[in-house]
């Protein structure tokens, strides 16, 4: 008894996940959950979420993991749920499609062929071995060469195409395991983004909307970035950028990586995705200076955070701070809009010998605009050479190939389901009286009405070959 009821549990159990009313359910609730993961950020920093969202509903969606719906456990739980429906399923048909899949008898009786889908008769006046082979060829040219076999004062013959059809189901199931499997692997990589300027060396990722940062197990330098222009404008016509993974201080591979065209190393991957300019601290520029009461002006190439010496004096300036897009803050703090260079100023200090330092600010487009009129020197912001960053999208997906042959055995599995089938045709050749009667008998799995025309045409052939003199 107690091995009767183990059984009886074990058949509810089989018998539930075997169901379709359970693969519906779950399709129609992993549907749901989609549309809430689209419908709902993912992944983005808590101040985000406030400004959306109330802190009740907030802590509401945190606590269920709505805002990371495809790492919830019972996400997870559901996409096991749906694969276990998948793998039953298939086990559940596999003695059918097993049987299929097996060799077929090359012998069959008048009265099976009878319920076949195409069954029809053919008398020979005469039969020789001319008309046989002609017989077997007409068959090979439907199908494939038959299978002949003599039993009972008999011939039969027997050929068949598409026998491995029936595995498409299983192939499409297998694939969409295989992609579930991926897509879960995938959880465990990342997606985020890198600014670097040429001579940057980092190995510090930002990632995407929750904006944390991730340290890669080796770094990344930008040996040098290039952007071309479409004549006449400011459309970038094309950027690389040239960059070398270091390794435990060695370098270890360097490539010039184009859009769609990234660096791949340890299943991380660069794209070159974007391109700015940072004058801020990088930026380069030409910096006019000449005595107050004097019309000769020097002019000197200086780098932001660089001190040089004005000629002729131990008098020294050092370009402090380097903005692109000056303006002032809601606190009247300098700050940059944005990094492009539509304002460009100058905070310098000016070292004068045996005298205080002091500051003063020189912009590019307001040449009179805010001058110290006690300085000695007058200061001119001549030319601007901002540097450029590359903007790297950084990528690693340890699923992506699992998915990849996921999506393989499904194309495989729809292209056997969609344009093959089981074909299957017997021929029974038995002399009676003087003649020779002829049983063709034929099946197919799918496309039957295709199949009838072509069962038609084959008899005719057959028929012409009876006619033949020979």
């Amino acid at each position: 008894m107690p091995d009767q009821k183990r059984k009886n549990v074990f058949n509810i159990i089989w018998k539930f996940f075997i169901s379709v009313k359970l693969t519906i359910a779950l399709l129609i609730v992993l549907s749901i959950v989609c549309i809430i993961g689209t419908v709902i950020p993912q992944n983005l920093a808590e101040n985000e979420y406030l400004r959306m969202y109330s802190r009740s509903t907030y802590e509401f969606l945190k606590s269920t993991n709505c805002i990371d719906l495809y790492h919830a456990w019972w996400f997870t739980f559901l996409m096991t749920a749906f694969t276990a429906n998948m793998i039953a399923c298939s086990l559940n048909r596999l003695p059918r499609v097993l049987k299929f899949i097996s060799k077929s008898d090359t012998a069959i009786d008048e009265r099976d062929a009878e319920n076949l889908l195409c069954f029809k008769k053919i008398t020979f006046k005469t039969f020789n071995q001319e008309k046989a082979k002609g017989l077997v060829k007409a068959l090979e040219v439907f199908l494939k060469k038959p299978e002949t076999v003599e039993k009972a004062g008999k011939n039969y013959f027997f050929s068949e195409k598409g026998r491995f059809s029936y595995l498409a189901f299983y192939l499409t199931h297998l694939g969409m395991v295989i992609i579930i499997i991926g897509t879960l692997l995938g959880t465990l990589g990342f997606q985020g983004f890198m600014q670097l300027f040429e001579g940057d060396t980092s190995g510090i990722v930002t990632l995407r909307k929750s904006y944390k940062q991730k340290t890669l197990p080796f770094e990344i330098r930008c040996n040098k970035f290039e952007v071309t222009f479409y004549d006449r404008t400011n459309m970038p016509k094309d950027y690389k950028s040239s960059l070398t993974v270091i390794e435990n201080g060695k370098e270890v591979l360097t490539k010039v990586i184009e859009v769609n065209d990234p660096l791949i190393y340890k299943g991380v991957y660069f794209y070159q995705s974007s391109y700015g300019e940072g004058a801020g601290s990088r930026g380069e520029v030409i910096l006019g200076i000449k005595k107050r009461n004097s019309a000769e002006q020097k002019n000197y190439h200086v780098k932001a955070g660089q001190r040089v010496t004005i000629d002729g004096t131990k008098d020294t300036v050092k370009v402090n701070r380097l903005i692109p897009d000056f303006a002032m803050n809601d606190k009247g703090q300098p700050v940059s809009r944005s990094s492009k260079p539509n304002n460009p100023a100058l905070l310098l200090t000016v070292f004068p010998e045996g005298k205080k330092p002091y500051s003063t600010w020189v912009f590019s487009k307001f040449p009179d605009f805010h001058k110290k009129p006690d300085s000695p020197y007058v200061f001119t912001f001549v030319k601007l050479f901002p540097k450029y960053y590359t903007g790297l999208q950084i990528t690693r997906d340890p699923g992506i190939w699992v998915v990849w042959l996921g999506c393989t055995l499904i194309t495989i599995g729809m292209c056997l389901a969609f344009f093959t089938s089981h074909r299957r045709v017997w021929m029974t050749v038995e002399e009676q009286g003087g003649t020779h009667k002829i049983m063709l008998a034929g099946t197919s799995n799918k496309n039957k009405d295709a199949f009838k025309k072509d069962f038609d045409r084959l008899f005719n052939e057959l028929k012409s070959i009876g006619e033949m003199k020979c």
